[in-house]
């Protein structure tokens, strides 16, 4: 008999799936105990509803996505360069990781339908992303490492292509080259002094 803390991941794994595939309103609890191997009733001993499944798909998506980037600036923040690196770290965690890939289908297709859901996708893809680049920003100019412009601006600057290129399949080799010359022109027109 299978633990119940594995059942309870594996409702997570294989409702994320459906919903990245179908969408949120499409999929039924039955059709997620069915993908997991148990009966309907079941389930509610792990989740109350389809949402109560959803809110907990959302917060794990969090926490993965804040400990990711949190551990990529700790690892690549000691001098304004560096943030090419996390960059570039980062654009690959969101568009390699299948959890933050399913993540983010779901919330493109619900974000036309459901306002909530949009203001997910926002926080994650836009805020979150920008808000970390320009609290690094910030320090790194009052450091006088960069120049004095304004933080949410120059986040913006050096977030757009990543964003943009999320929704479209590409080939990464030659994407990852070009958002390396990105990152190097943004730093060369931006950084006074380099770091070792």
């Amino acid at each position: 008999m299978k633990e119940k803390g594995n059942t309870r991941e594996r409702i997570l794994e294989e409702a994320i799936k459906l919903f990245s595939i179908k969408g949120y309103d499409a999929v039924s609890v039955r059709a997620i105990a069915d993908e997991v191997g148990i009966v309907n009733s079941a389930l509610y001993k792990f989740y109350d509803s389809k949402q109560d499944i959803f809110d907990t798909i959302v917060d794990r998506s969090k926490e993965r996505y804040l400990d990711t980037c949190t551990a990529a600036v700790n690892r690549n923040t000691r001098g304004a360069e560096q943030i090419k690196e996390v960059c570039l770290g980062m654009y690959n965690y969101q568009t390699n990781d299948q959890w933050i890939v399913m993540f983010r289908k779901i919330l493109t297709m619900e974000q036309f339908k459901n306002p909530k859901m949009a203001e997910i996708y926002k926080e994650f893809f836009i805020d979150i992303p920008l808000r970390r680049q320009q609290e690094i920003f910030k320090v790194l100019i009052a450091k006088g490492y960069m120049k004095n412009r304004d933080p949410n601006v120059l986040a913006m600057e050096l977030y757009a292509p990543f964003y943009m290129y999320h929704m479209v399949k590409a080939d990464e080799g030659e994407l990852m080259k070009l958002f390396t010359k990105h990152a190097e022109y943004f730093f060369e027109n931006n950084v006074l002094i380099r770091s070792e």
